[in-house]
């Protein structure tokens, strides 16, 4: 038996030649055609990018948001019908890839977390309170 396993790691061992091994060099990689990237320059300069974000009277603070959507549309439907029932400002606002529903301007936490159990209990079960700028009472 021994006999037969060394005569057939023999066979295996002298039968391969170096033609059947892939080296390295059988390989030409060239270099990937990628798109020039311009991203825009967010210095003093008059490059129409410099004003495009208005900080003024925007303060940390805490909105609670509602719902999520690729689709405004949707957002529109949820936001009429909270306009019926509360009193807090309403924002639609758009970060890549979604639609996000937020409502209020709180100044803290503990607010926000107060408002958001009563978007709750109007049925909107995964509202969550979440940090960003809000408008100043100023």
């Amino acid at each position: 038996m021994k006999a037969i396993l060394i005569l057939l790691l023999f066979g295996i061992v002298y039968s391969q030649d170096n033609s059947d091994f892939i080296l390295p060099s059988d390989f030409s990689d060239r270099k990937p055609d990628l798109p020039d990237i311009i991203l825009p320059n967010f210095s003093d300069d008059d490059s129409g990018y410099s004003n495009s974000i208005n900080l003024d009277g925007l303060v940390k603070g805490y909105r609670v948001q509602v719902a999520i959507s690729e689709n405004q549309e949707d957002l529109i439907d949820i936001k009429d019908n909270l306009e019926k029932v509360i009193k807090e400002k309403i924002y639609i606002q758009f970060e890549l890839p979604n639609y996000k529903l937020r409502v209020g301007n709180f100044s803290s936490r503990k607010k926000a977390e107060l408002y958001r159990n009563k978007i709750v209990r109007l049925g909107y079960r995964s509202a969550w309170v979440i940090p960003t700028l809000i408008e100043s009472d100023s």
